[in-house]
């Protein structure tokens, strides 16, 4: 009987201070000034690093936006980058090949039997196949870094510094 008094009491509580912070907490994402006029809504877009874990391997695979988020890009560059990152998309198939090891190996985890030997060598394969990944992303972005002119390489070696001191990228 008191375990039970003791739950229900801590039930009160922790809904007493989920109410509380309900009710105080700011749930838009944008001011009520942003909403009522759409001229003033551009003062509130926010740029993509609003995003604390802004990297492919955060669901940003395909999304090289971020790599030169603040850096003011010419007609002549965006048109080269993208042209670049279409040129690029093989890693598409290497993503699918990656999907596919990983139900091999989820297949491998199942069984009845475990097999120690497979699921090494499973392991393998999709190690070989992130590092193949990782180094295609990393040539296109070098590609796509080499494009940008020795101020836009500055500005963004400077945003760069600033979200490494805030732990963020």
């Amino acid at each position: 009987m008191r375990n039970i008094a003791i739950l229900a009491l801590g039930s009160i509580v922790v809904l007493g201070a989920t109410l509380t912070l309900a009710e105080t907490a700011d749930t838009d994402d944008f001011p009520e000034a942003a909403r009522s006029s759409p001229s003033n809504a551009s003062q509130y877009c926010r740029p993509y690093s609003h995003r604390k874990y802004a990297g492919y391997h955060h669901g940003d695979e395909h999304n090289y936006s971020y790599l030169f988020d603040g850096i003011i890009l010419t007609e002549q560059q965006r048109q080269q980058m993208w042209d670049l990152v279409k040129q690029k998309y093989l890693h598409e198939s290497t993503l699918a090949d990656i999907r596919d090891e990983h139900q091999k190996m989820h297949n491998l985890l199942i069984e009845q039997n475990f097999d120690e030997t497979a699921v090494r060598e499973q392991l393998e394969k999709i190690a070989k196949k992130n590092v193949e990944l990782g180094i295609e992303i990393a040539r296109i972005r070098n590609q796509l870094y080499q494009l940008l002119t020795p101020e836009q390489k500055e500005l963004l070696q400077k945003r760069c510094e600033e979200r490494m001191a805030l732990g963020i990228g």
